[in-house]
């Protein structure tokens, strides 16, 4: 991108407005992803006013996911090429719509059209993976915090709103709560995003970093910050071609699989194994938004930790603490269960929750950063969503045939020990001016 020197100094603003995108994010993601974790509260009283079994209601949430990994280099096609601002805020709209619909579900095929197709794009155009896209375009030095403030947008929705939910359906129905979460998004959260979103730091008058700004060097355009645009082909069969044989590629796609594997099983049952082994619907919601205030520790802690010690070496450390974490939840029946045990779980998982998750994604800024960087996260994101898609409906199919979560926990806790060792390679892949410990 050029930028004529003769042309008039964008007057910038007094605080660094790529803070402003972190906070956006943060909000965005609280409210969009919350539209697909609270899949586990909304499961148990559809199960009991409908006798649907878990692993059909499962199928649903993995066609959210499914959808949400075809579309996701697509989006990030269009993000690389129109700019999040054309792109991002139609996500929220999509999302409040579909939820909204959610007041008129009478049969399963709603729940996989309105929750498994158009909750699947919705997150794509706006969701975990645009919203992490572009932080690169915004933050280099310190990248690992402003992409672990986005994320922990996550665990605050999880947090504040998932309480929130279960008890708008005890007092109203969960009829009424879908329509409102969607109302509250739509109105709210979708013209916000597009009022304040903007594309890059020079859109403002800025460099990278809260940098100053020169009009006769684009940010954009930078060598340092890898975006050099100009004969750039961003479609996703090209991207594909260069990547197919770079090793890097598939052991971040890996690990982007072990997230999403882990993230979406776990807590899409959670709420109902919690109940299983005699926790109350309240103290199970509440323990699912502890779940996600950890994560909001797990993924500002986390996002300075890989800082200072290198985002892949932290992305392993973070793997094993929820591995840890699972054997707990494994082993509260045989502990007697209770409210302490639960809440050293939610202390461990939800930690590593968002460490894991945010170093992850900083990373693969590290590693991939450029004027395609959108499309490969959209390729990543497929792994992602791929774990999604196996997950969910494997954890209820298991309980379905054994009355027992044991078999797709324990296969999670082996997928994650897997995934610390394709971490410390990709560590070793970082460049060392991005990298505080260089291997």
């Amino acid at each position: 991108m050029t930028i004529n020197s003769a042309a008039p100094r964008i007057k910038a603003p007094r605080i660094y407005y790529g803070w402003i995108i972190v906070g956006l994010g943060f909000f965005t993601l609280a409210f969009q992803i919350i539209s697909r974790f609270s899949f586990g509260i909304f499961q148990v009283p559809l199960i009991e006013e409908f006798k649907w079994s878990r692993g059909l209601l499962g199928g649903a949430f993995s066609l959210s996911l499914l959808v949400y990994a075809v579309t996701a280099p697509y989006v990030g096609s269009l993000l690389e090429r129109k700019g999040p601002r054309a792109i991002m805020p139609w996500g929220c709209v999509v999302v409040g719509l579909s939820f909204m619909g959610g007041y008129f579900i009478s049969s399963i095929w709603h729940i996989y059209l309105l929750i498994g197709l158009f909750g699947g794009i919705g997150l794509a155009l706006n969701g975990f993976a645009t919203n992490t896209s572009i932080m690169p375009r915004w933050f280099l030095r310190q990248r690992g915090r402003a992409t672990g403030i986005v994320l922990s947008g996550i665990g605050f929705g999880m947090l504040a709103l998932s309480p929130l939910i279960e008890r708008i359906i005890t007092a109203y129905g969960w009829r009424a709560a879908y329509f409102l979460f969607g109302l509250f998004v739509l109105i709210i959260i979708a013209p916000t995003s597009f009022l304040l979103l903007r594309d890059r730091p020079e859109d403002v008058g800025q460099g990278r970093d809260g940098q100053p700004y020169s009009p006769d060097e684009s940010t954009a355009g930078s060598a340092e910050n890898g975006s050099a645009e100009n004969g750039t082909d961003k479609s996703v069969r090209s991207v594909f071609h260069t990547l197919k044989g770079d090793m890097r590629f598939w052991a971040m796609m890996f690990l982007y699989f072990t997230i999403g594997f882990n993230n979406n099983t776990i807590l899409s049952q959670l709420p109902s194994y919690l109940i299983d082994i005699e926790f109350s619907t309240a103290a199970a919601a509440f323990i699912f938004g502890m779940v996600g205030f950890l994560r909001v520790v797990g993924s500002v802690v986390g996002g300075r930790i890989g800082d200072a010690i290198g985002r892949g070496l932290a992305t392993a450390v973070f793997a094993m603490v929820i591995s840890v974490g699972l054997v707990l939840l494994l082993l509260l029946p045989l502990l007697g269960g209770g409210l302490p045990l639960a809440y050293v779980f939610v202390l461990i998982y939800g930690t590593g929750l968002g460490g894991m998750s945010a170093c992850g994604s900083a990373m693969n800024g590290d590693i991939f950063e450029g004027p395609t960087f959108g499309v490969i996260v959209g390729f990543v994101e497929i792994c992602y969503g791929l774990g999604g898609v196996v997950g969910p409906p494997l954890a209820g199919i298991m309980f379905d045939l054994t009355g027992s979560y044991v078999i797709p926990f324990s296969i999670i806790i082996v997928v994650l020990v897997l995934s610390v060792f394709s971490s410390l390679w990709l560590h070793r892949q970082i460049p060392a001016r991005k990298n505080p410990i260089a291997a």
